[in-house]
């Protein structure tokens, strides 16, 4: 594909109608489905996207169609579901390109699906998160075929700063959340020891500067301890989703025979916060659990 190819864009959350702006930005025809249908509508009116009502809707005469949805579910469905799934009206010469943080087991049935109907897919979930959506900064990681991978990658550069192939369907899906579970367990430990420094006697931004500058933190690291004596807590990667990622880690090392013994004890962490008051903040505000009050 080297034109401006139609783009089916499914899900018009945070980062799917980020990702779908910015295929239009690029010159794009896209249409966009999302299962609160205003929210489609608005995102329509302001930068010109065609709304379908449903997934089925959405891909008729697209070439490309991207998922990006919350969860398993919710990416079954929409590709599959009997009466209004993306697969049922696929055109064999399209390219369906799942973006979701997703198990590979999903990732894997949706590959068989796909591969039973005669239709083409890829698994490409993004690292990065509403700042580098805005940017078309995000990584892909990639699972499947090399050469599909070919066809399609001038429509994943549009939102790309980096690809990745890393092995065939659902190994994506892995690495993305190795990638997640690493970054929350840094996140939650980084929160922990911000609590413990804020009821010593060292003043909290000498010890939170300190923490920001240390070679071992990370860009994004530096963000997070910026945002702890704040307490500024918009949510970029809401706890709800940290906390799904983290149970979807652990189904997945549990198929695998790994340990992830660290992996558990943080997504327990996100898990209470998620089902308590903090559903509404970022990861950072894991540190709500351990700053003082």
């Amino acid at each position: 594909m080297s034109g401006k190819e139609p783009i089916a864009v499914l899900g018009m959350g945070a980062m799917g109608s980020r990702m779908a702006i910015n295929f239009a930005n690029a010159g794009h025809e896209v249409t966009v489905w999302n299962r609160t249908a205003e929210t489609a509508r608005e995102l329509a009116d302001a930068h010109g996207f065609s709304v379908a009502t449903t997934p089925r809707e959405a891909v008729n005469g697209a070439a490309v169609v991207v998922s990006m949805v919350a969860d398993d579910e919710a990416a079954t469905a929409v590709w599959l579901d009997p009466e209004n799934g993306a697969m049922s009206a696929m055109s064999s010469s399209a390219v369906g390109i799942e973006s979701s943080t997703l198990t590979p087991a999903t990732v894997r049935h949706l590959a068989a699906e796909a591969v039973e109907r005669g239709l083409t897919m890829l698994e490409a979930p993004v690292v990065g998160s509403r700042p580098q959506a805005d940017a078309g900064g995000l990584f892909y990681v990639v699972g499947g075929d090399a050469g599909v991978l070919e066809e399609v990658r001038s429509v994943l550069e549009v939102n790309a700063g980096g690809i990745r192939l890393v092995g065939p369907m659902g190994s994506a899906a892995i690495m993305k959340l190795a990638i997640n579970g690493l970054f929350g367990i840094q996140v939650a430990a980084y929160g922990e020891i911000a609590g413990f420094l804020e009821r010593s006697d060292i003043d909290t931004d000498t010890a939170f500067g300190i923490l920001a500058s240390l070679p071992i933190t990370s860009p994004a690291l530096q963000r997070i301890v910026g945002l702890f004596g704040d307490r500024q807590f918009d949510p970029n990667f809401p706890i709800p989703l940290v906390s799904k990622d983290f149970r979807y880690l652990g189904e997945a090392a549990a198929g695998l025979g790994a340990e992830v013994p660290i992996s558990k004890t943080a997504g327990a962490v996100y898990a209470s916060m998620a089902a308590g008051n903090y559903g509404n903040l970022d990861i950072a505000g894991v540190a709500m659990r351990y700053l003082a009050p």
